[in-house]
């Protein structure tokens, strides 16, 4: 089998226009990628919509790693992403004990892509990689005697803490109060990502509110670098 094979264009009989792939036809333009016959990876124009994609396997089009417009758009469907919300009130769930946001009630996906996430609540990166996540929790039937509040986003690597603040002091006159917290986070091929509160004081139970359209308690996340 030949290897190492060259390709250049400094001079002829190779022609300074170096490569050029076109099939002649209404059809893709591609190379293929193979490892002892099986295909592997395929980079090339899909004819359907003038994209420019790598793929897995032997067809543009099918599981699509990088795809380009003709415009110049790029996306990458298989990049870990998801964005997942609750749907309707958790009550009675914060107390002594910090709780994970979709431990009771399953949390709904709008969408995660390459399907990381658990409706539980939990996060598993597929990949060693900086991770970010965003989280924001609204509370309701708060009370003057809840004097702490801490949100933070635990991975298996280590814990990121917000909003240290007096619940009781902060909340609206609906006695609602809303925490958010973001991180771009460290993390390890199969390690774990949770949303979690905790509200403490005389009093210290209180409910996570959901609503089944738009979003006001969610947990967000994707893969950076």
């Amino acid at each position: 089998m030949a290897t190492k094979n060259a390709i250049n264009n400094i001079s002829n009989p190779i022609a300074s226009t170096a490569v050029t792939i076109d099939p002649a036809a209404a059809a893709d333009s591609y190379v293929q990628f193979d490892i002892n016959t099986t295909g592997e990876f395929r980079i090339g124009v899909d004819d359907t919509d003038d994209s420019f994609r790598i793929s897995q396997g032997s067809a543009l089009g099918t599981n699509d790693t990088f795809v380009m417009s003709a415009a110049g758009e790029r996306t990458m469907p298989l990049q870990p992403a998801f964005s997942a919300h609750l749907a309707s009130n958790d009550n009675n769930r914060t107390g002594a004990n910090a709780y994970i946001v979709g431990t009771n009630v399953a949390l709904t996906e709008i969408f995660d892509q390459n399907g990381d996430f658990n409706t539980n609540g939990t996060f598993t990166a597929p990949i060693s990689g900086r991770f970010f996540f965003y989280g924001s929790v609204k509370v309701g039937g708060i009370t003057a005697g809840m004097v702490s509040s801490i949100v933070y986003i635990i991975t298996s690597n280590r814990t990121y803490f917000a909003n240290f603040n007096n619940p009781g002091a902060l909340k609206d006159s609906g006695n609602i109060c809303s925490f958010e917290i973001k991180v771009v986070a460290d993390m390890d091929a199969a390690d774990t990502a949770q949303l979690q509160i905790l509200l403490t004081g005389a009093t210290d139970i209180a409910d996570i509110l959901g609503q089944a359209t738009d979003p006001i308690t969610w947990f967000c996340g994707y893969l950076v670098v």
